[in-house]
């Protein structure tokens, strides 16, 4: 009973059937640095990602949908979008915890962030070492 209680809390598979939804609709003001297509890894997914600088610099995700897991962050990587799962966690920065799996949401960018290295946006599931979704924000507009 205990080792099962320990796998349901370590797993959380209660997630794969419960969906966190975001109430943020609107995107932060500023101008759209890079944007991308969200596109799923590990899991399906679906949506759009952009950095936009106003006052400071945010990713701002519009419709993404994921599926849930445990310990979610979303992390800009320095590692392609294509490239092997295993180095999205080489050299990142950590943006938080998704908050949630479902929906529009933004992430302050840290200000020392070099945004031409870090190329791609990741949802990482860290308890896995798993990636569920990436996309490409490699092209900076002008």
């Amino acid at each position: 009973m205990v080792v099962a209680g320990a796998a349901v809390a370590w797993f959380e598979p209660h997630k794969l059937f419960l969906d966190d939804r975001t109430g943020e609709k609107a995107a932060p003001a500023g101008r759209v640095l890079a944007f991308g297509t969200v596109r799923g890894l590990e899991h399906e997914a679906s949506g759009t990602a952009s950095i936009v600088e106003g006052a400071g610099r945010a990713l701002h995700f519009d419709d993404l949908r994921t599926s849930n897991g445990p310990d979610l962050r979303v992390y800009l990587s320095a590692a392609p979008a294509d490239a092997l799962w295993d180095t999205f966690d080489d050299d990142f920065v950590d943006l938080g915890k998704l908050q949630g799996n479902i929906g529009d949401q933004t992430y302050d960018i840290p200000e020392e962030t070099t945004l031409t290295r870090y190329r791609t946006v990741v949802v990482w599931c860290k308890r896995f070492s798993v990636p569920f979704a990436s996309a490409d924000v490699s092209e900076l507009t002008q």
